[in-house]
């Protein structure tokens, strides 16, 4: 268990938890190709259905067994998940929105768990304060105030990848095949992509499989 930053945000890091996982990413890959993100997402992002074998054989499972682990690090009990996708960083720098090229956040309630597999090796994900305002979480009490302080920043050619001028990285997880972070959704963060995750002729795979849950 990881306790991030000022405000010492709970990320629960779970690994090699899900058996047969090459099974599952073949089977995930085998969707493809996935529907450009309708949302901020920087890519695609192709949502796992109740028609799909995967809700049955994969999220359900990984929910019901992960389910007394995140109870007890988040001090809540679990409603139910939101929603399921697959999701693979595709957007090259030099396209990304405002939205996208900064630390976001999913959600202000502080009672919803984002669930992260990373389902390729990746450089991972990272966590962030705002330095102007030492915010590195979202609630909607410090919405509008958060907003307007970054109001005056435009959209980046870059991704987030460590500190910068503005925000300053409070943590870090890598991105090990089969690795589970669970971490408050109200929590500042972004991906951790570098600038040779692209290339002349696309980019490497990111295959993520992203899950919200609803606390109690």
């Amino acid at each position: 268990m990881l306790h991030a930053g000022h405000e010492k945000v709970p990320v629960l890091i779970i690994d090699n938890y899900v058996a047969d996982l090459d099974a599952i990413v073949g089977r995930a890959r085998a969707l493809a190709p996935y529907p450009q993100a309708t949302g901020p997402y920087p890519g695609e992002r192709r949502l796992i259905t109740p028609d799909d074998s995967l809700l049955a054989d994969y999220v359900g499972p990984m929910l019901d067994s992960l389910a007394p682990l995140i109870s007890d690090a988040f001090d809540a009990d679990i409603l139910g998940a939101t929603s399921a996708s697959l999701s693979r960083v595709t957007t090259r720098p030099e396209n990304l929105t405002r939205y996208q090229s900064l630390p976001h956040f999913d959600d202000t309630s502080g009672k919803m768990i984002a669930i992260l597999h990373y389902l390729t090796p990746t450089l991972g994900t990272a966590l962030y304060r705002h330095r102007a305002t030492g915010l590195e979480r979202i609630t909607q009490d410090r919405l509008d105030y958060y907003l307007a302080s970054i109001a005056h920043l435009g959209a980046r050619d870059s991704y987030m990848c460590g500190s910068n001028d503005e925000y300053e990285m409070t943590a870090s997880i890598a991105g090990h095949y089969g690795r589970i972070a669970v971490y408050p959704s109200n929590a500042l963060h972004s991906g951790m992509i570098p600038p040779d995750h692209f290339t002349d002729l696309g980019c490497q795979e990111r295959l993520t499989a992203n899950i919200f849950i609803r606390l109690a």
